[in-house]
Parts: structure tokens; C-alpha cells; sequence
């Protein structure tokens, strides 16, 4: 590779977000340089499913942006979704049908999705993949006004570029070396995912908040689901025995109302809940999307999903061949602060263990049960399709 090449974008990162945004960006014609410290190969098949929910706002871009048909095979519809709050003996339950959807959203394995992401960029003539490499660092270009970034990679090549998007997850080396701060948050929680075959109601996900953590069930075939607790550190004990492995009469009594019959447990991953909000998102023409930006609690599974609103975004703003990195900031970051006020609102509210948190979901659940509208627009607000700019709601969308 010759040095000083010149891209109009360059990403670093080729992991979900960091692909889905190098195919849009090369789609508008932009040249793209796709940098990823791991070799990129296709996905190699393994004998379990990695869950990633997409809701409905997610699914309308990515068909917006040519991508859903390719998806499509991998993807299994979510129709109805039960809250439950031990709080409160009533329970939130929605059907897509309240708001003339077909579905909620979708479940798909993350592998397949990239899979998908990957054949897409490969197949890109406008996007230049350096694999196993990195940015060491880039600064300002002082000779060009255009191409006003200069960037080193680890292996002493140089690159220039009109904006930098940063997507290499919240270890990010290039977010340190802008000592951009985060606002760290620790649950003590571990979150733990399972797959499983069971009985239960096709097409339908449950979420249930109690005193343990909050808990899971997401369908990814007709009697095969997802099993994902987030479980309180001290309360790992109740749900595993000291061999590690997983008690099963303690999830038949979790999910007893929603599934019976759980067998073939399988185990997929677990991770701590250390989570980061990132206090700036953009720095002169460095963006941070994905993890490098935020990093969230699995509760309602936004995390994903709030990256691709947020490339809608930078896609819509560049639009007119310029970049405003002013209006787009604005943008994200209204769109990030209603993400994390509902997070917010799931972790301490509905499962807080204090009294005003366990009045509080009790008056907020009865009150969304109590009245249609208010249900609606609850669940319009969950999807992130309230007020969407091209959402033509209706039931053969």
C-alpha cells in the first residue's frame, strides 16, 4: 500500500457497527478505509446461536439501506412481548398488532448478521480493508484543509482522511489518545446468555424484572429460545451450584409462567455489567459510534439498536455532500439521552429493590395498563418509532 492515501472516511473497527457504516457511507460514493486489528475472515460456524435483538426502527433502516433481504433468512419475528415487574402482580403484555405491525422486532444470531455485513463490504469496490492493523494515532492535517486528518497505522504507513469514525469498542486506543472521559457504571451484576429448548408461545419474548436481576426469554425458532439472566452477584449462588453449572429448577421457576419443559441448556457467554457512556461523542472530525460511544445494559437490548439510529443519522447529514458534525452531534445525542433515560428508568424503577422505586413501578405500570393510548405510545417509544420520519405504519409493511 502506498503511504498517504486518501479516503473521505476512514473506520476503525470492522465489527457490526463499524461494517454497516463503511457499506452505507461507500453506497453514497465516499471512498472508505475499513481498519481492524484481526485478520477478517468469514465466520466460522459454531454450535450455539449469540442473540441480537432488532427493533422495529432498526429493522426499517436496515431495509432502507438495501440490507434486509440478505438478513432476512437468519431472522426470527418477535410478535409479543410480556413486562413483568415483582413489584406488581399485574404484567405488561403487547401484541404488534395493538400499533398495525406485523412484528415487534427480530431476533438474529450477531454472527450471521456480520456475516452478512462482511460480503457486503468485501463486495464494495469503495472500501479499502486493512486488516490486522491499527491506528496508532492520527492528528491535524495542516497543508489540506479537505483531508484535514493524518493517521498513523501500527505499521508506520500513513493514511489521510476527512473524518475518523471510531467503532473499535470501549477499550478504544484512539478515544484514549483524545482523552475522551466516560461516565463509568457498574451494576454488580453478571450477565449470563443460554440457549434452550422449551415449550412456550411462538413468536413471543418476556422480560422480567425481580429481586434476583432481570431476566429473559427470547425465541429464536419454534422450541428453541434465548435464556438471558442478569443476575445480581450476590445472588449467582441461587441460580448455581458450585460446579458452576446452572440450577434448572430455579429457571422453571423464574420462567414458569412464560415457558415449561426447559431442557438442553446450552451455554453461550456471560460478562460483567461495567457499562460506559461516553461525555463526548465527536471531536473536530472524529465521530465514536457503537460501543466506543456507549457501552449499555442488555435491558431492552438497545445497545445495537441505538448505533443504527445513530448511522441513519450521520447518513441523513450527509445528505448534501458536507458533513455537519455540529447537527449531527446534536442529533445523536438527543437520540442517546431518551436511550439512557429508559435504561434508567428499567434498571431503577422497575427493578430497584428501595420502596419509592417499588411505588413508582407499581403506579407506572398500572397506569400504562389502565389506558390504551398510554400503552401505545409506550410501546411506540420501546420500538423508537414514535413520531419516525418515514414510518408508514400499517400492517403489510
Amino acid at each position: 500500500m502506498a503511504s498517504n492515501q486518501k479516503f473521505d472516511f476512514v473506520i476503525s473497527g470492522a465489527g457490526l457497527v463499524g461494517c454497516l457504516v463503511a457499506s452505507q457511507l461507500a453506497k453514497l460514493g465516499l471512498k472508505c478505509c475499513l481498519i481492524e486489528k484481526n485478520k477478517i475472515n468469514d465466520i466460522s460456524l459454531v454450535n450455539n446461536y449469540s442473540p441480537l435483538s432488532l427493533n422495529y426502527r432498526s429493522y426499517l433502516i436496515l431495509k432502507k439501506f438495501e440490507l434486509w433481504e440478505e438478513i432476512l433468512p437468519h431472522v426470527y419475528p418477535i410478535r409479543n412481548l410480556t413486562i413483568k415487574s415483582y413489584h406488581s402482580l399485574n404484567r405488561l403484555t403487547f401484541n404488534a398488532k395493538d400499533i398495525y405491525l406485523n412484528d415487534l422486532g427480530y431476533v438474529v444470531d450477531r454472527r450471521n448478521l456480520l456475516q452478512e455485513f462482511l460480503n457486503n463490504i468485501k463486495s464494495s469496490s469503495n472500501i479499502t480493508i486493512f486488516d490486522q492493523e491499527t491506528v496508532s494515532g492520527f492528528q491535524d492535517h495542516t497543508e489540506d484543509e479537505e483531508y484535514g486528518l493524518i493517521g498513523k497505522l501500527l505499521s508506520g504507513q500513513s493514511i489521510e482522511a476527512k473524518y475518523l469514525i471510531v467503532s473499535d469498542g470501549i477499550e478504544s486506543k484512539i478515544k484514549d489518545k483524545l482523552n475522551i472521559k466516560s461516565l463509568k457504571i457498574d451494576y454488580s451484576q453478571i450477565s449470563f446468555v443460554f440457549n434452550a429448548k422449551a415449550f412456550f408461545k411462538k413468536y413471543s419474548a418476556v422480560q422480567i424484572f425481580n429481586k434476583y436481576g432481570i431476566f429473559a426469554g427470547i425465541p429464536y425458532g419454534n422450541d428453541r429460545t434465548n435464556i438471558i439472566l442478569t443476575i445480581n452477584k450476590k445472588d449467582i449462588p441461587i441460580f448455581f451450584n458450585d460446579k458452576d453449572k446452572i440450577k434448572k429448577n430455579s429457571l422453571q421457576n423464574i420462567f414458569k409462567d412464560y415457558m415449561s419443559d426447559i431442557s438442553d441448556l446450552k451455554f453461550v457467554s456471560q460478562y460483567n455489567l461495567l457499562t460506559s457512556r461516553s461525555k463526548e461523542i465527536s471531536r473536530n472530525n472524529i465521530i465514536l459510534l457503537g460501543n466506543s460511544s456507549q457501552l449499555l445494559h442488555p435491558v431492552g437490548a438497545q445497545g445495537f439498536n441505538l448505533a443504527v439510529n445513530n448511522i441513519d443519522s450521520l447518513i441523513k447529514f450527509l445528505g448534501n455532500g458536507k458533513l455537519d458534525i455540529a447537527g449531527l452531534t446534536n442529533e445523536i445525542n438527543k437520540s442517546r439521552e431518551s436511550v439512557f433515560d429508559n435504561i434508567d428508568v428499567a434498571t431503577n424503577i422497575l427493578g430497584g429493590e428501595k420502596i419509592p422505586s417499588k411505588l413508582l413501578s407499581f403506579f407506572l405500570i398500572n397506569s400504562i395498563k389502565s389506558s390504551q393510548t398510554m400503552k401505545n405510545t409506550f410501546l411506540k417509544n420501546m420500538l423508537g418509532i414514535n413520531n419516525y420520519p418515514y414510518l408508514n405504519i400499517g400492517a403489510d409493511i
